[in-house]
């Protein structure tokens, strides 16, 4: 039986029922409205095609923007990885040399990691724009924190849209080991030094974009040979099975452990732990839909 033939049983029935119904006419009017259903049904199955193949760009310009590989530098790793929530998404990382000769084996490199609230086109929108303001002050900056504070004098006063962002920025030295950064209301780095439990960092500061005015203060770590410090996004610890429970920061902090240890199968190279965080976390939600993106950056210094 076609989606027709019960609409027309009950137009006959009617009939039945009045006399005076113009079947015929009932007939018409259903035939009219059937091959308009399915002229809208073609124009929306045209409308997605067109729509799923312009997120595809979409996908692929944003990936463009966050860097493969890292800036070389005897004696460190630096490795990534991210996973958007949807075709295209609103966490973004980036790795670059800083100074004069950025490709130079000692200078120094600049690094970030943020989270635009909300998802979706508009999100990704913001985390283009976002990257590329938060490059362009790392470039000028005197540190992290003024690299924050100018990327917010021109997010707060150009973006318009109630979208904000968390975000860390870093300037890490390759001659001496000191990584010193800033945090606009990001998720605390997790440092893991040899022989040493897994410490969370001291963040703090207010989202870029929020206030005319950004609170915060530069921090300095000093990593020795085998440190590890580890940057995130919430997608990794709000990740959740389908019971409800979250990942959580004490299951990141177990990884990383089972990483740094001599015996570890992981490995302990930066890219082994990205590799493992993300084996962790699809292994505890068992396969339930990723609910936000996923953003890690591990720094290591191996020498």
């Amino acid at each position: 039986m076609t989606l027709r033939d019960p609409i027309r049983a009950e137009a006959e029935v009617a009939a039945v029922a009045d006399p005076g119904t113009d079947v015929a006419g009932l007939r018409r009017e259903i035939e009219r409205l059937t091959a308009e259903i399915q002229r809208l049904t073609a124009t929306v199955a045209t409308e997605r095609r067109t729509l799923d193949r312009e997120l595809a760009i979409a996908r692929r310009i944003q990936l463009s923007l966050m860097p493969t590989i890292a800036p070389v530098r005897p004696g460190w790793e630096i490795a990534s990885g991210y996973r958007a929530a949807r075709t295209i998404g609103g966490d973004f990382y980036d790795v670059y040399g800083l100074g004069p000769e950025p490709e130079a084996p000692d200078a120094p490199i600049g690094l970030a990691i943020a989270d635009v609230t909300g998802k979706g086109v508009t999100a990704a929108l913001l985390m283009a724009f976002s990257r590329a303001v938060l490059r362009a002050a790392a470039y000028n900056a005197d540190g992290p924190l003024d690299a924050l504070r100018r990327a917010n004098r021109v997010l707060a006063t150009d973006v318009r849209a109630g979208l904000f962002l968390t975000a860390l920025v870093g300037r890490l030295d390759p001659s001496n080991g000191r990584l010193s950064y800033a945090s606009a209301g990001h998720e605390p780095p997790l440092m893991v030094h040899a022989g040493s439990p897994v410490a969370e960092l001291p963040a703090g500061g207010t989202m870029v974009g929020l206030f005319a005015d950004l609170a915060g203060e530069d921090r300095v770590v000093d990593l020795l040979p085998g440190d590890v410090v580890v940057w995130y996004t919430d997608g990794v610890t709000d990740a959740r099975e389908a019971s409800g429970v979250r990942f959580g920061v004490a299951r990141l902090r177990d990884v990383l452990e089972r990483c740094t240890t001599v015996s570890s199968t992981a490995g302990l190279a930066a890219e082994g732990i990205v590799a493992a965080i993300f084996d962790a976390v699809d292994a505890f939600v068992a396969g339930e839909p990723q609910a936000d993106d996923v953003t890690l950056l591990v720094i290591r210094r191996s020498g």
